[in-house]
C-alpha cells in the first residue's frame, strides 16, 4: 500500500505544480521541463515498483528504481539551481560536476524507462547515441564525422532546452500533463462505468450487444488515456471476463478489446499524447489535428463494431437480459478480484433501468469538463493548455455534484478518495509518458546533431524508384518496425522524424502524411511478433498470443487500408463538401464489403465466389481515383456491394425473394 499512498502524494503535488505552472508560468519554459523530467522520472520509478516481489532480484529491482528516482530529483535540483550560472554566466562553459549531473540524468531516464516498458525503447535511445559517437565507423548512408562524448553529453542534457530536454518534451511538460490528470479524474470519477453502462444502452438494440459494449468503452476510454496497453487492461479487465462467461471465444473476446483499445487513441476530442505531438512537429492548432482526424476515427470505430458484430454473430454468444447483467457483473469482480490502482474493488456496475436521464446525470463529470474543453477551443478558440486547464477545474466540481449531490449512499469522505485516486491515476498516466518522451527526445536530439533525418528520407525516395505506392509501403513497414513494442506516441516520434519527409518531398500533404504514420504506429499494437495490446488481452483472457493476433488482424484488416485510402481520397482528411460525405459514404460502404468478406458471414457463411467478389469491388470503391471515371466506377461497385449485402443477407422481402434463386427462406 506503500506504493499507492506514494502516487497519491507525488499525484497531488505534481498535478499542483503543473496546473500552477499553467495559470502562471511562475519559472522559465527550461526550467520548467528540467522539473517535469525530474518529476516524471521519479513517478515511473514508483510506478514500475513491485508491490509482492518474488524474487530476489525483484527485490533489488526495486530498491534501485527508488534510488534512480531520487537521483533524478537530486539531478533536477541542481541543474535548477545553477540555471542562472549556466546559461547567463558561464555561457556554455562547464564544469565537471555539470558534466556528471547529464550523464547521471540520461543514466536513471533509460534505465527507468525500461523498468516501465521494457528494454526495447532504451535499446533504441541507446543506439542512438552508439551512432552519434561512432558515425565514422558505420557504412554508406549510415557514415557521419562523429561526435565527441563532451559535446555529445552536453548537446543531450545540460545544454537546456535540447535533447532530453528539447521541444518535445516541452510538449510533455505542458499539454500532455495536463490532459493526463483529467484523463485520470475521469477515470476516478466513473468514466470506465459510464461508457460500459453507454454501450450496454447501444448493445440493447443489435443482437452482439454484449461485444459491441467494448467497443463504445473502450472508444470512450482510449479517447481519455491515450494508451493500447493501458486502455486494453483497464477495460479488458471487466470486458474479456464478461464475453467470456457468456460463450464467446476467449481468443476472439481478446482480439475484439485489443483493436478497439488501440483505436482509442485517434478519437477526438483528445486523441491522447501523440496529438499535441503531431500539432507541435507540424506547427498546426490542436483543434485543426481533432477535426482532420475525426471522420477517418469513424470509420475506423464502425469498421471494427460491424467486424466485432459479424465474428459475434458467426460465433454465436448467450442469449442473455441486457437488465439483468447486474448480478453477472458483481459475481465477476467477486470472483476475479479486480482491484484498481489503489487496492479497492472495482465498485459494482448497475446494468438495469438505464435510461438516458441516468446517462446524463452519471455522465456529469464526464460531459461537463469535455463541454468546457471543446466550448474553449472551438467557441473561445483559447490554446489547449488553458481550455485543458480549465476542464480540469471544472471537472471536479461537476464530480462533487454528479456524486455527493444526485447519488445516494455516497457521501463527502468518497468524492474526496476518488478525487486523490484521479491525481495517483493522473500520474500514472503520464509518469510513463514523460520518461517515454525524454528517451524519445534523446535519439531526435542525434538525429538533429547527424544530419540523418534528410539522409533516410532521400534514401526511401531513391529505394521507392520514385513510385509514391511503393513509397507508401515502405512508410507502413517502417512505422510498424518503429512501433513494436513501443507506445504508441514513442512509435509516432521515431517513424514521422525519418519518413514523413520523405513523404512531403514526395508530394503528400503535411498532415497527410503523419497522420499515415500515426495510423501504423497505432496499429504496431496489434501487429506480431510484439503486438503489445494482444499480448496484455491474451493474458487477461487466458488465451493464445499468437491466436488472438491473427484474429485481431483480421477484425482490423480494413484499418490497414485506411491511411492508404485518405492519403489517396485527402478530401477525407481536409474537408470539401460534398465531396467529403459522398468519399465518406463510399469508404464505408467498402469497410463494410471487406468485413463481410474476410469474416465470412452475414445471415451465414458467405459462398467462395461472392467473398472474393466482394474484396474486388471494395478495392473498386476505395481506389477508384486511380482509374478513369472514377466517380462512375464507385457508384456501380457501390450498387453491386449494396445488392450483394442485401440478397445474402434475406433482407427482400419475400414476394422479391421467392423469384430469385438461393434465397429461399
Amino acid at each position: 500500500m506503500a506504493k499507492y499512498g506514494l502516487l497519491i502524494v507525488l499525484g497531488v503535488l505534481i498535478a499542483g505544480y503543473h496546473l500552477g505552472y499553467v495559470r502562471t508560468f511562475f519559472v522559465e519554459q527550461n526550467q520548467h521541463r528540467l522539473i517535469h523530467i525530474g518529476t516524471m522520472t521519479l513517478g515511473a520509478a514508483i510506478v514500475a515498483y513491485e508491490v509482492d516481489p518474488q524474487t530476489t532480484r525483484q527485490r533489488i529491482g526495486n530498491y534501485i528504481g527508488l534510488l534512480e528516482g531520487l537521483v533524478a530529483i537530486g539531478v533536477t535540483y541542481y541543474l535548477v539551481t545553477s540555471y542562472e550560472r549556466m546559461v547567463y554566466e558561464q555561457l556554455g562553459i562547464y564544469t565537471p560536476t555539470d558534466m556528471l549531473a547529464g550523464v547521471l540524468m540520461l543514466i536513471v531516464v533509460f534505465d527507468v524507462t525500461r523498468r516501465v516498458y521494457g528494454p526495447i525503447l532504451s535499446i533504441v535511445g541507446l543506439v542512438g547515441l552508439a551512432y552519434a559517437y561512432w558515425g565514422p565507423y558505420f557504412p554508406g548512408i549510415l557514415n557521419h564525422n562523429g561526435i565527441s562524448l563532451n559535446r555529445l553529453i552536453q548537446g543531450l542534457t545540460i545544454d537546456y532546452g535540447s535533447g532530453l530536454y528539447g521541444v518535445i518534451t516541452g510538449v510533455s511538460a505542458t499539454y500532455i500533463i495536463i490532459f493526463m490528470i483529467l484523463a485520470g479524474l475521469l477515470e476516478a470519477y466513473g468514466a470506465l462505468d459510464y461508457f460500459i453502462q453507454l454501450g450496454t444502452m447501444v448493445g440493447r438494440r443489435i443482437k452482439s450487444g454484449l461485444a459491441q459494449m467494448t467497443v463504445v468503452a473502450s472508444l470512450g476510454m482510449g479517447s481519455i488515456n491515450g494508451s493500447a496497453a493501458a486502455n486494453a487492461a483497464t477495460t479488458g479487465a471487466f470486458t474479456i471476463p464478461l464475453l467470456k462467461r457468456h460463450g464467446l471465444n476467449k481468443n476472439t473476446a481478446s482480439a475484439f478489446e485489443s483493436v478497439a483499445s488501440s483505436g482509442g487513441q485517434i478519437m477526438p476530442p483528445i486523441m491522447g499524447a501523440a496529438a499535441f505531438v503531431m500539432a507541435q512537429i507540424t506547427g498546426n492548432s490542436y483543434l485543426d489535428i481533432i477535426v482532420i482526424g475525426a471522420l477517418p476515427a469513424l470509420l475506423f470505430y464502425f469498421s471494427v463494431a460491424v467486424g466485432v458484430h459479424l465474428t459475434t454473430m458467426k460465433e454465436g454468444i448467450e442469449e442473455i437480459d441486457m437488465d439483468k447483467m447486474e448480478v453477472d457483473a458483481v459475481g465477476l469482480q467477486r470472483e476475479d478480484a479486480i482491484e484498481n490502482l489503489f487496492g479497492r474493488l472495482t465498485e459494482s456496475v448497475s446494468f438495469d433501468n438505464i435510461t438516458v436521464r441516468n446517462l446524463v446525470v452519471e455522465g456529469l463529470a464526464l460531459w461537463i469538463p469535455v463541454a468546457v474543453l471543446l466550448f474553449t477551443m472551438i467557441a473561445l478558440r483559447w490554446d489547449p493548455l488553458y481550455a485543458g486547464f480549465w476542464a480540469v477545474a471544472s471537472s471536479i466540481p461537476a464530480a462533487f455534484v454528479q456524486s455527493v449531490g444526485l447519488r445516494e449512499s455516497y457521501g463527502l469522505k468518497d468524492f474526496g478518495v476518488d478525487t486523490l485516486d484521479g491525481f495517483g491515476r493522473g500520474l500514472e498516466n503520464a509518469a510513463p509518458i514523460g520518461v517515454a518522451i525524454g528517451v524519445m527526445n534523446v535519439f531526435v536530439g542525434v538525429l538533429n546533431i547527424t544530419g540523418f533525418t534528410q539522409v533516410f528520407a532521400n534514401s526511401l525516395l531513391t529505394l521507392s524508384g520514385g513510385v509514391t505506392a511503393f513509397l507508401l509501403v515502405l512508410t507502413m513497414v517502417a512505422a510498424l518496425l518503429f512501433g513494436l513494442g513501443m507506445p504508441t506516441v514513442a512509435a509516432y516520434i521515431t517513424a514521422v522524424l525519418l519518413i514523413a519527409p520523405a513523404l512531403a518531398e514526395a508530394g503528400i500533404p503535411l498532415l497527410a502524411a503523419h497522420f499515415f504514420v500515426f495510423y501504423f504506429a497505432i496499429l504496431s499494437a496489434i501487429t506480431p511478433p510484439v503486438a503489445i495490446a494482444c499480448l496484455v488481452t491474451s493474458r487477461i483472457s487466458g488465451g493464445s498470443f499468437w491466436e488472438t493476433a491473427r484474429r485481431s488482424l483480421i477484425l482490423a484488416a480494413p484499418l490497414f487500408i485506411l491511411p492508404y485510402v485518405f492519403v489517396l481520397n485527402d478530401s477525407l482528411l481536409f474537408w470539401a463538401f460534398p465531396t467529403t460525405a459522398s468519399v465518406f459514404l463510399f469508404v464505408l460502404i467498402g469497410f463494410i464489403a471487406i468485413a463481410v468478406a474476410l469474416v465470412n458471414y452475414l445471415d451465414g457463411p458467405v459462398p467462395l465466389p461472392i467473398r472474393a467478389v466482394l474484396l474486388v469491388l471494395s478495392m473498386l470503391l476505395l481506389f477508384a481515383p486511380l482509374l478513369p471515371a472514377a466517380g462512375v466506377i464507385r457508384v456501380v461497385a457501390a450498387v453491386l456491394v449494396v445488392s450483394i449485402l442485401v440478397w445474402q443477407g434475406n433482407l427482400l422481402p419475400d414476394s422479391v425473394a421467392a423469384r430469385l434463386p438461393g434465397t429461399a427462406r
